[in-house]
């Protein structure tokens, strides 16, 4: 009998606990978005790291350099949002591929170039987070 009461209890709390982390739980999944600016991508609710023109080389030095912007007076820093964002969509190198592409000039050598920037850049955001890297392609 005295088992049986033991086990009712038991179950009892852990159903209790279950309800309570459903209710208090808050899905904070954070999205990061990192680039030239994409006004269809920022209707959304992510955080965001914006400039007019860069390229992928240029946001791996503003990644070493620890780029930041100012707030409300405080600082923002490049490094602090990407180590708690839970997913980084880096959109960059558009203005430069364009103009590559009015000009008939993406050779196999320069897309190359792109893909060794690309994995610098996701080796480097690797080594203090987790989160998932989305790279928007850029196309002519």
């Amino acid at each position: 009998m005295r088992k049986n009461i033991l086990l009712v209890i038991f179950f009892f709390a852990l159903i209790c606990s279950i309800i309570i982390y459903k209710i208090s739980y808050e899905d904070s999944y954070r999205v990061l978005y990192i680039g030239e600016n994409k006004k269809e991508l920022l209707d959304n609710n992510y955080e965001t790291f914006l400039y007019d023109n860069i390229t992928y080389k240029e946001l791996i030095n503003m990644i070493k350099n620890n780029d930041y912007y100012i707030m409300k007076n405080k600082n923002i820093y490049l490094n602090q949002l990407i180590s708690s964002a839970d997913k980084i969509i880096i959109n960059a190198n558009n203005v430069e591929y364009k103009k590559r592409c009015k000009n008939n000039k993406i050779t196999k050598g320069y897309m190359d170039v792109l893909k060794n920037n690309k994995n610098e850049l996701k080796n480097l955001i690797l080594r203090f987070s987790n989160a998932k890297i989305v790279f928007v392609n850029n196309n002519c």
